[in-house]
């Protein structure tokens, strides 16, 4: 791994720990501490992603134009701002205005750290944003393992802790993603000039395969909710399992998405690798779903053991569609457009992932046994059509290279 590939590596393992800081401890400061409502964080939360569904794109379009490393700099510090801000909200009025800045500035940032890591990965792209995957999971999970302690002593002073050390968090990214070389923006042709003037954030008509790959990805990334929001759900409302079961299963999530992600990125190497592993995946996603379905027997003991294959297998399929997509994500984007179209399918995931806690709630928890069975259908619908439409965006790509 390169120098900056490590530097990269590090800043994010820094962002992940305090990003585990704040999942773990932000709804409970703004409930127990602010005073807001579930109700109140949960509709401000839904603001604050719909919000910032439009900064991907755009700051991605800066990124290609003024350099991807600048570019997230001023991300980065924006979200620093943005976050310690919470610790000023005494209303809900206050909360929705902060939130959406802070889901502006998060989306924006993914897109751009999306064009820095093709920029520092060249030819590794893809399996560095692997690397970067399992990176990420330690650093949430060691955030998450600290959080406690401010949970534990449920205090206004412990959780303003969390949140300033988050913002703190970006701030040091920052300070470290400064020593990586500046990245210069990748050279536009002429007809690149042309083509991106009169869209250079809209998607336009030559973009349409690449839009279709976008939610089809999209559709896949429901499976990201499936533990953190259906999982303990199902497990209290439809299973003899205990309640407590819920932490084990997640960190036996984590504890293979580390130690797999990067094995499985190494086997994709080409849009035909990133097809075969997403349809693999899609497979593993929908048995998992099947199993899901089966754990709410009447034992305890074998609803136990039901929903631990089940979370492994889910999680397998997890780690082969977010190998498939890391690959179809940078390999169908211009060179000189990584930032935008890294952007533009970070929104069309982000629009299904939004959804996707409502969305499970309806399908897997009020159906029961037979809304895993529907959406079992629909990841696995999902992961075939992945091929055709891939294949078609690749052929669009060729096309627009050679015209």
């Amino acid at each position: 791994m390169s120098g900056p590939a490590r530097t990269l590596a590090c800043a994010i393992l820094i962002t992940a720990i305090g990003n585990g800081l704040y999942l773990a401890g932000a709804v409970l400061f703004l409930t127990r501490s602010v005073g807001l409502s579930g109700t109140e964080v949960g509709t401000g939360l839904t603001i604050a992603g719909v919000t910032g569904l439009g900064a991907g794109p755009a700051m991605g379009h800066l990124a290609d134009r003024f350099g991807a490393r600048e570019v997230y700099l001023v991300t980065l510090s924006a979200e620093a701002l943005a976050t310690g801000s919470l610790a000023l909200v005494h209303s809900f009025a206050a909360f929705v205005v902060v939130a959406a800045v802070v889901g502006s500035a998060e989306q924006g940032s993914r897109a751009v750290r999306g064009a820095l890591i093709a920029r520092v990965g060249g030819p590794e792209r893809a399996r560095l944003r692997g690397y970067l995957r399992s990176v990420t999971n330690i650093g949430v999970a060691l955030g998450a393992a600290g959080a406690g302690l401010a949970i534990r002593s449920d205090t206004r002073t412990a959780y303003l802790a969390l949140i300033l050390v988050d913002a703190a968090s970006f701030l040091l990214t920052a300070l470290i993603i400064a020593r990586i070389p500046r990245q210069s923006p990748p050279p536009r042709s002429d007809r690149d000039r042309d083509r991106d003037r009169d869209h250079s954030v809209r998607p336009s008509r030559s973009d349409l395969p690449f839009l279709a790959v976008t939610a089809v990805y999209g559709v896949l990334s429901l499976q990201y909710a499936v533990l953190t929001v259906a999982l303990p759900l199902w497990i209290v409302t439809h299973t003899a399992a205990a309640a407590w079961l819920v932490s084990p299963l997640l960190l036996t999530n984590t504890a293979l998405v580390v130690c797999l992600q990067v094995p499985a990125g190494r086997r994709v190497d080409s849009i035909a690798d990133a097809i075969a592993i997403t349809r693999r995946a899609a497979v593993l996603l929908a048995l998992g779903c099947l199993l899901f379905c089966v754990s709410g027997a009447v034992s305890p003991v074998f609803a136990a053991l039901a929903l631990t294959l089940a979370v492994t297998v889910h999680t397998l399929g997890e780690i082969g569609q977010a190998a498939g997509e890391f690959e179809v994500s940078f390999a169908l984007a211009p060179a000189h457009a990584q930032g935008r179209y890294q952007g533009i399918f970070g929104m069309g995931t982000g629009v299904f992932i939004a959804a996707a806690p409502a969305l499970l709630s309806v399908i897997c928890i009020d159906r029961g046994p037979a809304g895993w069975i529907l959406l079992g259908g629909i990841l696995l619908t999902a992961g075939v059509c992945s091929g055709p439409i891939t294949r078609w965006a690749q052929r669009r790509a060729a096309h627009l290279i050679d015209a």
